[in-house]
């Protein structure tokens, strides 16, 4: 697995198990918020038996045991992403850096630096994003989501498809979106790559432009381009957003359709609240 995430993903090693990692501490994650949820369900089971005052000790040993797991494992998990993320990044940058350092200096001069330069650096900013905040949390939910399914599935078939239903839908709504996210990202960059090139053509232009009292037009259009950054920037996030975001609370709405089976049958007399 380390091998065919260090190709497909352009890792080192060390950043192909620091992903592992990262997906594993973010399913981690998820599962010990689910600790002060089973107290909430005892709880409520020793109110309808009028038991409570006889498990108080417990209900406060379980406070202190689940607050000290969510934060030990919200501290490992804010260390496998985005610490490790940000040490990957360095890497890869150092990476490239050696790269571009021995190719011929007249492949330089054939190209223009600011769009070379802005190109990489925005591949290596949206890697960063994605690696620290998408993928590891998207996969820590799938298998989340699937150890609390199959567990289900062996309590309960119907608990269970409550809970498995949401994975074809979170799949549908990713997949689907892969074009329109790309297309979103390519127009990004090129708004990018053109405001680089506006800068450095004012960069190198700058004394022709005063000379023929032409800055203020030219600065003008420049700062456009830079507005059109904004704007395809802001589009761009709110992309990501409305596709990732959203199939990750499609997600988590299998917790409601898990309670809410749980409650019919709980009425019917098939289970008990915990």
């Amino acid at each position: 697995m380390v091998k065919k995430l260090q190709k497909k993903y352009a890792l080192s090693e060390r950043g192909a198990k620091d992903l592992i990692l990262g997906c594993i501490a973010c399913a981690v994650q998820n599962l010990t918020f689910m600790f002060p949820v089973c107290l909430l369900f005892m709880l409520v089971g020793d109110l309808m038996g009028g038991t409570v005052i006889e498990h108080t000790a417990l209900y406060i040993a379980g406070c202190i045991l689940s607050a000290a797991l969510i934060f030990t494992a919200t501290w490992f998990q804010y260390n496998a992403t985005y610490f490790a993320t940000y040490r990957e990044s360095g890497v890869r940058r150092i990476s490239l850096a050696e790269k571009l350092r021995e190719i011929p200096l007249s492949f330089f001069g054939e190209r223009d630096l600011a769009d070379l330069t802005s190109t990489i650096m925005a591949d290596c900013t949206n890697l960063e994003q994605v690696f620290s905040h998408y993928i590891p949390e998207f996969a820590g939910s799938i298998v989340s989501t699937l150890l609390v399914a199959v567990s289900l599935l062996c309590f309960d078939w119907r608990m269970g498809l409550a809970c498995l239903w949401v994975l074809p839908v979170s799949f549908a709504i990713v997949g689907g979106s892969a074009r329109v996210q790309e297309k979103l990202n390519q127009k990004t960059m090129d708004a990018r790559m053109a405001c680089a090139d506006g800068i450095q053509e004012c960069i190198e232009t700058v004394r022709d432009l005063r000379s023929n009292n032409a800055e203020g037009a030219y600065l003008a259009g420049l700062e456009e381009k830079i507005r059109a950054v904004e704007r395809r920037s802001i589009l761009n996030e709110f992309g990501l957003a409305a596709f990732v975001v959203s199939a990750s609370l499609i997600l988590k709405l299998g917790i409601a359709t898990v309670a809410l089976v749980g409650s019919v049958l709980l009425v019917q007399g098939t289970l008990d609240v915990l």
